[in-house]
């Protein structure tokens, strides 16, 4: 049995140190201690990612919001708002027992980086997505349940959207390619890392009309060990959100003008009971408030821009500008053909 020093032992052995000045004097250490920033560590629960590092991701994912929040807005046709609720650090352990006891749970790797991430959605979520791309109202569920083939196979093309989001949050730092590799139901069979490993757990809120749910995004630690020193300079986030246009404003002035917009001569307007709309015939008078030496209404997009009188040109029938709107700029008369 090994010998185990008593604490008047242990106080004899430091009373044999000499101090500076050569007097032994242990009474200053409790002292210097109690003084002292003393700060608690959790040798089970390193602190691998700095505060710094996880402001960076959580900008990195504002982008990722941001972009497939504008995606599904136009696949669901429904306002979609998305928001970053939290960016945290914690073992893999903690993050599979965080999950409900039955989620959706999809599986992705981000080529050419190491390791698998996790984006879970909560299933009350997911049936209210599927309702909506059905052409139901998406209201907001209130059971969950396993997804038909059908339904998980419209769901994966949902995912395949947040990985392009994904793919564009991250270019400023590394051009990875996820791609989807599995899905899964069940938390406990989700073996992708040991239980003490620190994974990476971005928490968003997903807004659709009256409905709301969580999407999250888990990425090992082992993925993110190579990129995250980047992260401190901030030179791979100097051109985030900026696109480079070729030529410039030239570029812009030539894209502008192949787009269509409708031009509309008004003549006038007025209001008609529905009794006197269902007796129309042809060869009946509809009075209008305005005068036939009166300009009328030129309306670009739906909006008042200039007034004009009508003409012939030929066999088309044209209006010649006048007077323009004080929102668009004074430009010279011309003609415009109306259809």
């Amino acid at each position: 049995m090994a010998n185990i020093l008593s604490q008047d032992e242990v106080d004899a052995l430091l009373g044999g140190l000499p101090t500076d000045d050569g007097d032994v004097d242990y009474s200053e250490p409790t002292k210097s201690l109690s003084s002292s920033k003393v700060m608690a560590y959790d040798f089970r629960r390193p602190n691998r990612v700095s505060k710094e590092q996880l402001r960076f991701l959580q900008t990195i994912h504002e982008v990722f919001a941001r972009e497939y929040a504008a995606s599904l807005s136009g696949y669901l046709r429904s306002m979609v708002d998305i928001e970053i609720i939290s960016v945290d650090q914690l073992t893999y352990g903690e993050y599979v027992l965080s999950l409900p006891g039955t989620t959706s749970l999809y599986i992705f790797s981000m080529p050419p980086l190491e390791g698998q991430g996790v984006i879970e959605v909560n299933p009350a979520l997911i049936l209210s997505m599927i309702d909506r791309l059905f052409g139901g109202t998406g209201a907001q569920s209130d059971y969950s349940r396993d997804l038909t083939n059908i339904e998980a196979a419209v769901m994966s093309k949902l995912v395949q959207r947040a990985l392009g989001a994904i793919s564009t949050a991250w270019e400023g730092v590394v051009e990875a390619k996820p791609q989807l590799d599995n899905t899964e139901k069940n938390p406990q069979m989700l073996q992708l890392l040991p239980n003490s490993e620190t994974v990476i757990l971005i928490s968003c809120e997903l807004r659709m009309g009256k409905t709301n749910g969580v999407i999250s995004l888990c990425y090992p630690f082992l993925t993110m060990e190579t990129i995250l020193p980047t992260l401190a300079g901030r030179g791979a986030f100097l051109g985030r959100g900026r696109r480079t246009v070729p030529e410039g404003p030239g570029w812009i002035s030539r894209r502008i003008s192949e787009s269509q917009l409708e031009v509309v001569a008004q003549v006038g307007a007025t209001h008609l009971t529905v009794g006197e709309f269902l007796h129309l015939q042809q060869g009946d008078v509809i009075r209008l408030p305005r005068r036939v030496e009166e300009p009328i209404d030129l309306l670009v997009g739906g909006l008042l821009k200039a007034t004009a009188r009508p003409g012939l040109r030929g066999v088309h029938r044209v209006v010649k500008l006048e007077d323009l709107n004080e929102d668009v700029a004074t430009g010279e008369e011309g003609a415009a053909h109306v259809a």
